[in-house]
C-alpha cells in the first residue's frame, strides 16, 4: 500500500491544525497551560514520549477479516489531552472546524505517530466523522506502539466506555442491499453469504420496498420517515439506496421536500443511490444533472425564494443499466487510500487480489450523470459568496452517454452545514464476503462525509 511522503504528510496535517480539526469541542490540548498552544503537554523537556499505531475501520482491523483484507482509515484525528471531550450529539447538528492543537491526522495506511508528548496519564481521542475512541493511556519516555486491538474504530454505540458511533437510519429497498456493508463494519449481524442478519439495534431500518434483516424490527416506512423532519433530525445520516417504489405522491408533497432540505441544511447526511436518485435530484436539483431522457429533475424546478417545487417537472432517476470496466478513483487521497488494499475484485466475492485505483470494476449502474453545476450556497463571515463545486470521486465509461467517462459517485453541499451523496451503481451489487472496491468507496465516504464543515454559511 503506498504510503504519504513525509512532507506530503506534514502539509496535511499543518493544514488540518490552522483550519481543519473536527470534533464538538476540537481536540488536543489541556487546562495546564505552561506554554505550547498545546497547553503544554509537548513541555517535557527532552523526556518526552510518543504514541504510534495504526486506525482501522470498524470491524476491519487485523484478526477481524482474512489477512490481507484489513482496511485503515485515512484522516482520522488523533489526539491526546488530560480532560474528556464533551459527547458527540445524539441527534443532528452543525460540526465546524475549529483548531486542534498537538493533533494528527492518519496517514493514507491509517499510521499515525503523536508526539513529543510530556509523560503521564492522559485520554487518547481517535475520531472520523462521528466515529470516536476515547481510551485512557499512560505515556512513558520514548515511544509507545498502540496495540491495533487499541485503534480500531467502534461499530456500536457504548459512549460510557468511550464509543460512539453515527446515529444512522438505514432504508431498505428492493435491489441494493447497501445494509449489509453496514452489517460488515459490525453495526449488525451478518449470515456465511455475508448478507446483513441483524442490525443488533446499532441503525434504525425504514421500509421502501425492501425486505427488513431478519431479528430486526422497521421503525417505519421511507414516507413517514421524510414526513417528520423531527424524526429526521434523530439521525446523522440517512441512507436511501434504490427501490423500485416509485413514492410519487411522498415526492409531490412540498413540505416532504422541505424537510429533507432543512435536515441536510442542520448537518444531516443524505445518502441516495441509482434508482432512488429522485430523492436527491427532484429536492436538490441544480448541482447535479441526469442522463437519460426522464431522468433529470432540471433546476429550474425549485424556486429559492418561495422554497418551493414545481413538481410537474420531476424526473424519476430510473435510467438505463451497464457495468463500467474501467472505473476510476478520481480523488487523490481516496486514490491512494485504495492502491494495493486487497479483498475481492467481482460481483462473486471469489477473485482476491490487488486493488488498481485508476481501472476496477464497478458493477450495476442504473443512471448517469451527465452534468455537474456549481452552486452558490450563501455567505461566509466577510459576505463573500461561497460557491460549492459538486465533486466527483468516481468516474467510469459505458453509460449510454457516449465515449468517456462520467461521474458516477459525487458528493456535494447544499446551502447550509450537511452534505449529499450520490452514486449511479448499486453499493453491493450481490451477496458475498468481503468489501469489492465499490463498497470500499461508500465506507471511505461514510467516514469522509461525516468530517466538519470548513466553510458552513453564515446565517
Amino acid at each position: 500500500m503506498r504510503r504519504l511522503t513525509t512532507s506530503r504528510l506534514a502539509l496535511v496535517v499543518f493544514s488540518f491544525l490552522v483550519a481543519a480539526a473536527c470534533g464538538p469541542n476540537g481536540g488536543g490540548g489541556d487546562d495546564d497551560d505552561d506554554g505550547g498552544g498545546d497547553g503544554g503537554l509537548t513541555n517535557c523537556q527532552g523526556e518526552c514520549g510518543n504514541l504510534t499505531g495504526t486506525v482501522w475501520a470498524p470491524s476491519m482491523g487485523p484478526g477481524m477479516v482474512p489477512a490481507g483484507q484489513e482496511i485503515p482509515i485515512f484522516g482520522a484525528l488523533v489526539y491526546v489531552t488530560l480532560n474528556r471531550p464533551a459527547p458527540i450529539p445524539t441527534q443532528v447538528y452543525c460540526e465546524t472546524c475549529i483548531s486542534s492543537p498537538g493533533g494528527v491526522l492518519t496517514d493514507h495506511d491509517g499510521k499515525f505517530d503523536i508526539g513529543p508528548i510530556r509523560p503521564g496519564t492522559y485520554w487518547l481521542i481517535i475520531q472520523k466523522g462521528q466515529f470516536r475512541l476515547e481510551q485512557e493511556v499512560t505515556v512513558t519516555v520514548g515511544p509507545r506502539a498502540l496495540a491495533d486491538a487499541d485503534t480500531v474504530l467502534p461499530s456500536v454505540m457504548d459512549a460510557v466506555n468511550g464509543k460512539t458511533i453515527p446515529r444512522i437510519a438505514m432504508v431498505v429497498g428492493s435491489y441494493d442491499s447497501l445494509e449489509d456493508i453496514l452489517g460488515k463494519m459490525g453495526l449488525g449481524g451478518v449470515d456465511g453469504t455475508g448478507s446483513m442478519s441483524s442490525t443488533m439495534g446499532e441503525i434504525d431500518v425504514y421500509t421502501n420496498g425492501g425486505t427488513v434483516p431478519p431479528d430486526t424490527t422497521a421503525m417505519g416506512t421511507l414516507t413517514q420517515l421524510v414526513g417528520d423532519l423531527n424524526r429526521l433530525k434523530q439521525y446523522h445520516i440517512v441512507f436511501i439506496p434504490c427501490a423500485s417504489s416509485g413514492n410519487s405522491a411522498a415526492l409531490q408533497n412540498q413540505q416532504n421536500l422541505r424537510n429533507i432540505r432543512q435536515y441536510v441544511e442542520a448537518g444531516g447526511k443524505l445518502y441516495v443511490t441509482d434508482w432512488s436518485g429522485e430523492w436527491m435530484d427532484n429536492v436538490f436539483p441544480a448541482p447535479i444533472t441526469l442522463g437519460d431522457s426522464g431522468t433529470d429533475t432540471p433546476g429550474s424546478a425549485y424556486n429559492a425564494a418561495a422554497d418551493s417545487w414545481t413538481t410537474s417537472q420531476f424526473g424519476d432517476a430510473d435510467g438505463s443499466f451497464y457495468n463500467s470496466t474501467d472505473g476510476e478513483a478520481l480523488n487523490p487521497d481516496l486514490r491512494t487510500w485504495l492502491e494495493g488494499q486487497q479483498g475481492p475484485r467481482g460481483e462473486s466475492g471469489d477473485d482476491i487480489g490487488p486493488f488498481n485505483p485508476i481501472d476496477f470494476d464497478v458493477f450495476d449502474n442504473w443512471n448517469w450523470i451527465s452534468q455537474l453545476t456549481p452552486q452558490v450556497v450563501g455567505q461566509n463571515a466577510e459576505s463573500m459568496d461561497i460557491i460549492d463545486t459538486p465533486e466527483a470521486w468516481v468516474i467510469g465509461s459505458g453509460s449510454s452517454g457516449g465515449a468517456g467517462k462520467k461521474p458516477l459517485t459525487v458528493t456535494f453541499n447544499p446551502p447550509g452545514c450537511g452534505r449529499v451523496l450520490f452514486s449511479t451503481y448499486h453499493t453491493t451489487p450481490t451477496a458475498h464476503l468481503g468489501l469489492i472496491p465499490q463498497e470500499r468507496v461508500l465506507l471511505y465516504l461514510i467516514m469522509e462525509i461525516g468530517v466538519c464543515n470548513t466553510n458552513p454559511p453564515i446565517g
